[in-house]
């Protein structure tokens, strides 16, 4: 089953700037670093709810990777669903998948190396992640979860689809695996248009 919204992905054609830019809205950002495929790099904008904002950047061109397009100008890329039992999502979405089970990783600064596995869904759905190491190392906790704005979590995700009815109707067959909330809106893509962030206390 799906758990959670575990992340929402970010490309920024500069990752130290961008870095630079949360920080100045009152966000607490993490150095992420290094994926396995040694194409992109990461930094971490982890929240109270569990879930978090990943801001990536390309260390070289990668034009057959699925963030591309967003090299250049940036934006909302993709996001992702936690998974407990991934093969069970992918028999169970059936026709949504678009890739099935694949591994991948990340090494972080202090050299702790963490291991997933990954399952595509066809636009506009979202990926699937399942933790192979403990997610807890993946996703910081304690300070890094607290911002001097205020922001506790992400409330929901909107999402574009060029064809509404049949989003409409694949994100019925993901709820019924526990998909995250999202709106639907009619656009002229596929893709998240803007993600609305939780405010509190905490």
């Amino acid at each position: 089953m799906i758990r959670l919204l575990d992340h929402v992905v970010f490309v920024t054609h500069d990752l130290a700037a961008s870095v630079e830019q949360y920080r100045g809205q009152g966000f607490t950002v993490t150095p992420g670093g290094e994926h396995a495929d040694g194409i992109t790099q990461n930094a971490l904008v982890a929240l109270a709810d569990g879930a978090y904002l990943e801001l990536v950047g390309f260390r070289k061109p990668a034009p057959q990777h699925r963030w591309w397009r967003y090299a250049d100008a940036g934006g909302f890329a993709d996001f992702a669903g936690l998974s407990d039992d991934l093969d069970a999502d992918v028999a169970a979405l059936g026709n949504f998948v678009t890739r099935p089970s694949l591994e991948g990783g990340r090494t972080r600064p202090d050299g702790v190396t963490l291991r997933w596995r990954t399952a595509m869904l066809q636009p506009p759905l979202p990926f699937l992640i399942e933790d192979l190491t403990p997610r807890d190392r993946r996703v910081p906790g304690g300070d890094a979860a607290r911002h001097a704005n205020g922001t506790t979590g992400i409330k929901s995700v909107v999402v574009d689809c060029v064809d509404l009815a049949a989003a409409e109707g694949a994100y019925a067959h993901l709820r019924e695996r526990g998909g995250p909330h999202v709106v639907l809106r009619t656009s002229v893509r596929d893709g998240i248009a803007e993600i609305r962030y939780a405010v509190g206390a905490g």
